[in-house]
């Protein structure tokens, strides 16, 4: 028995089809159906959003060298303990070993930190309900405005703000 995956796009009442995997055979769709991502033309709701300072700033840095001290660029190698960790956990036989974690954060870290900031705040708070953990700041404040801002809600955003925000909010609605 072939498993079919596909992977489906909507946007409102269209509904693109990018292609459909079975398990021993790729079988792409005809290219006329697909809308090209590489078409450079981004969604109405982002269209008139300027690009982030820090476009800018990556690319004064790529050609004069200063110290970044912006972005947090670690400037020395991970250390040998954890270099040699990655190394054990990729190149093990146990296979859960190299799984994603679940989507809002491990289970013992969103259980540690349930716990430590219930007692810091005074109630007790839902590791499974309450608690997100991200990759970033930068996905966390995403994160923030997708979940909290609906289309057509006032934000308001008191200077000076980090550059994210105001697209951010664009993109909320």
């Amino acid at each position: 028995m072939n498993r079919l995956f596909g992977i489906t796009v909507s946007t409102g009442s269209r509904h693109i089809k990018r292609s459909l995997f079975a398990s021993n055979t790729i079988k792409p769709i005809a290219k006329s159906q697909i809308r090209s991502m590489s078409s450079g033309v981004a969604a109405d709701r982002i269209k008139d959003t300027e690009p982030s300072v820090w476009v800018e700033f990556i690319q004064l840095a790529q050609d004069y060298k200063p110290l970044n001290l912006g972005q947090g660029f670690p400037d020395f190698a991970a250390p040998q303990h954890v270099c040699k960790a990655l190394s054990d956990a990729t190149l093990s036989q146990d296979v859960l070993l190299n799984q994603y974690t679940r989507g809002f954060g491990h289970l013992r870290l969103v259980n540690a930190l349930s716990k430590l900031y219930s007692k810091l705040v005074g109630r007790e708070i839902n590791a499974q309900k309450e608690v997100l953990v991200t990759v970033g700041a930068y996905e966390a404040l995403f994160c923030a405005f997708m979940g909290l801002v609906n289309p057509g809600d006032e934000v308001i955003i008191i200077e000076p703000f980090y550059d994210c925000y105001e697209p951010m909010t664009v993109m909320a609605g």
